[in-house]
């Protein structure tokens, strides 16, 4: 069987001594700690605070760099952007009790910003956003904001990046145009000054009359409608030909472009959202801190076991002095 120590039986003999003597000393630490924590917890001097989360998967979001999807999604929430808009709508400054003339007042709105609003990565890559707040409904419509906010700065990104783009593609689209306009100009005239209709079309059965013409005496002394008719074939033939060539190019260009360009412009105009809401935010039925009978206990205790250390130091003194 196992045996007690001595010097177990000791130490417990010297503490329920000092408990004996000293118990009225004891229970008046340890009661007035219990008074003093019930009365410091009290709502007037620690406010209940509420929490209101949300559980977010990121959508319709392209990274920039190597950083994931989550992780853009972290970043636009914890911006400068989204904190200014909560603060202005909420009026933060003025709800967490923070003066204008005071020395620091953005310093201090950013720290308790910071404390009561969090954003992190949880295990399975979706983000956590976390609201807390002396008033339920406040943290409940702050977090939910917050999430709006998201989608409208995300959007916003997106369609300065859309922009650049469409941009680009009407740059490229208005130069082929240009470039088309040119070249129509220039066939348009062969074909009223030079009565180049479709070369392809025209050669064989102009050449096979021209050539009857010319063996009846008709044509061939240069006078002639069909003498005319034939120069302007062989001078600007080569020209309307090349023309129509580069021009079915160039509208096939165009045609491309403009394609790039109606994409990009569906995408600068089209709305949606960059969150999956997991779990929406509601408002709090009951605080999350303080926890008071936490708080009161842990006090209580530590008052006891204190003020019972203290006595037994004091009485070890004592003892070694006489």
């Amino acid at each position: 069987m196992n045996q007690t120590s001595p010097l177990f039986k000791t130490d417990l003999n010297r503490i329920l001594t000092i408990l004996k003597q000293w118990w009225k000393q004891i229970a008046i630490i340890t009661v007035a700690a219990f008074l003093i924590a019930v009365i410091l917890t009290m709502p007037k001097f620690m406010p209940p605070v509420f929490k209101s989360s949300a559980i977010l998967y990121p959508s319709n979001l392209f990274p920039y760099s190597t950083e994931s999807p989550t992780e853009q999604m972290i970043q636009t929430l914890k911006s400068e952007d989204i904190r200014d808009m909560a603060i202005h709508d909420f009026n933060l400054m003025k709800h967490y009790g923070i003066k204008s003339d005071a020395k620091y007042p953005l310093t201090e709105l950013y720290g308790i910003y910071g404390e009561f609003v969090s954003v992190s990565k949880t295990q399975f890559e979706s983000v956590e956003l976390t609201v807390l707040d002396t008033d339920p409904m406040i943290a409940y419509r702050l977090c939910d904001s917050l999430i709006s906010y998201l989608n409208r700065k995300v959007m916003s990104m997106h369609r300065d990046k859309n922009r650049e783009v469409v941009k680009i593609w009407k740059d490229q689209m208005d130069r082929k145009k240009m470039e088309m306009d040119s070249m129509e100009a220039a066939i348009k005239d062969l074909r009223v000054n030079y009565g180049i209709l479709e070369f392809e079309e025209q050669i064989k059965p102009f050449s096979k009359e021209y050539y009857k013409a010319v063996a009846s005496g008709q044509a061939g002394t240069g006078n002639s409608r069909l003498d005319k008719a034939e120069k302007n074939l062989a001078e600007k033939g080569g020209e309307y030909v090349s023309l129509k060539e580069h021009l079915w190019r160039v509208r096939g260009a165009y045609n491309d472009f403009k394609k790039e360009y109606e994409e990009a412009l569906k995408n600068l105009n089209k709305e949606q959202t960059y969150a999956h809401i997991i779990t929406p935010p509601k408002p709090a039925e009951k605080k999350t801190y303080p926890l008071r009978m936490l708080i009161v206990f842990s006090a209580t205790v530590a008052a006891f076991f204190f003020s019972l250390m203290l006595i037994m130091v004091l009485h070890n003194m004592r003892s070694s002095k006489d």
